[in-house]
C-alpha cells in the first residue's frame, strides 16, 4: 500500500509528492520494477520478491517522489529490528539537479525515526556529491577514507544494541540482512581470521549490501549450504556461521565464522550448530569445537 508522507519543493518550483510503498505490494510492482529496471539481476530479484510477498520479517520500504503523479526519484530502505540499509537511490536523468534526492531524504529520515530505525548503513563513492548529501543527514564513513557509511539515531544506538547479552542460535533469515551489513563494516580486529567470509566474498572490512542477496539466492538453489546466526536478547544478530562447498578448491568446503567483538566467545556455539561434511574444510577460525 502506498502511504503519502509529505511533499518537497524542488529547485524548479515544482512540488514533489513523497510517499512510501511497503512490500509486499503487487499493485506497485510493475511501476517500481520498471523504474529500477537498470539494477542488476540480483537486485531485481530482491525487488520483485519483496513486492510479491514477505521475505521472512524483512521490511522493504520504497520511498517514492512523484511529480504530477509520475515517479521521478526513489530511495529504498531494507531492514528489521531497528537496523537497516539505505540503497537504490535513483533520480530520472532528466529530473536531476533539482534537489529531488535531498528532498526525498528529508522526509525519509524523519519516517525512519518514526518507524524505529536506530542504525542505517549505506555504500557510496568516497567524497562524491552523494557522500556529502548523506553526510548532511548524519551519516559518517566507517573509516577515514570509506564510502561505506553509518547513521545512528542516537550516539549510543550501536553500543546499546550490541551490548553484551545472552544469545541463541538460529538459521539465517532475510531480516538479518541489515545486521550482517553492519557486522561486515566493523574494523578488522587483531587476530581476526581472514578472509572475513569467503562464502560472502568479503575479504575484510566491507559491505554485504549486494552479496547477501546473492547468498540467499544461492541457499535456495543449494540445499547443502548452511547458514546460522547468533541472536542477542537485544534483538540484534551479532554473528554468522556459514558452511558450504567452495568452488575451485578441490572439493573442500568453506567454514566462515564472524561475530561482533563482544561475542567472540560464542563462536563455538555457531560452529556446533553446523553439520561438518566428510570432506576437507577450510576455515577462517579454529575447527576445535568448544575451544
Amino acid at each position: 500500500m502506498y502511504m503519502p508522507l509529505g511533499e518537497a519543493l524542488l529547485k524548479s518550483g515544482e512540488r514533489m509528492q513523497v510517499g512510501v510503498v511497503r512490500g509486499p505490494d503487487p499493485d506497485w510492482k510493475p511501476a517500481l520494477t520498471a523504474f529500477l529496471g537498470h539494477k542488476g539481476p540480483v537486485w531485481r530479484q530482491h525487488i520483485a520478491g519483496a513486492l510479491d510477498g514477505p521475505l521472512d520479517s524483512l521490511e522493504t520500504r520504497f520511498y517514492v517522489g512523484q511529480v504530477d503523479g509520475k515517479p521521478i526519484a526513489q530511495i529504498m530502505i531494507v531492514g528489521s529490528r531497528g537496523v537497516g540499509i539505505l540503497g537504490h537511490v535513483f533520480t530520472l536523468p532528466e529530473q536531476r539537479q533539482k534537489g529531488a534526492a535531498r528532498g526525498l531524504m528529508h522526509i525519509l529520515m524523519e519516517d525512519c525515526r518514526r518507524q524505529g530505525f536506530h542504525i542505517l548503513t549505506l555504500g557510496t563513492g568516497f567524497q562524491s556529491p552523494a557522500y556529502w548529501i548523506y553526510h548532511g543527514f548524519g551519516f559518517r564513513g566507517v573509516h577515514s577514507e570509506s564510502g561505506n557509511m553509518l547513521w545512528q539515531a542516537e550516539p549510543e544506538a550501536a553500543a546499546r544494541l550490541f551490548q553484551r547479552a545472552p544469545v541463541s542460535v538460529r538459521a539465517v533469515r532475510w531480516d538479518d540482512w541489515g545486521f550482517f551489513n553492519y557486522l561486515a563494516m566493523l574494523p578488522v580486529e587483531v587476530g581476526e581470521g581472514a578472509p572475513r567470509s569467503a562464502l560472502l566474498g568479503l575479504q575484510g572490512q566491507g559491505s554485504l549490501e549486494g552479496p547477501f542477496i546473492a547468498f540467499q539466492i544461492r541457499r535456495e538453489q543449494e540445499p547443502l549450504l548452511q547458514a546460522q546466526t547468533l541472536v542477542s536478547e537485544t534483538g540484534a544478530s551479532v554473528g554468522w556461521g556459514l558452511l558450504g562447498p567452495s568452488e575451485g578448491e578441490g572439493g573442500a568446503w568453506r567454514l566462515d565464522v564472524h561475530t561482533h567483538p563482544h561475542f567472540t566467545d560464542y563462536r563455538s556455539e555457531l560452529m556446533a550448530s553446523l553439520a561438518l561434511p566428510k570432506a576437507p574444510v577450510i576455515s577462517n577460525v579454529s575447527l576445535e569445537i568448544g575451544s
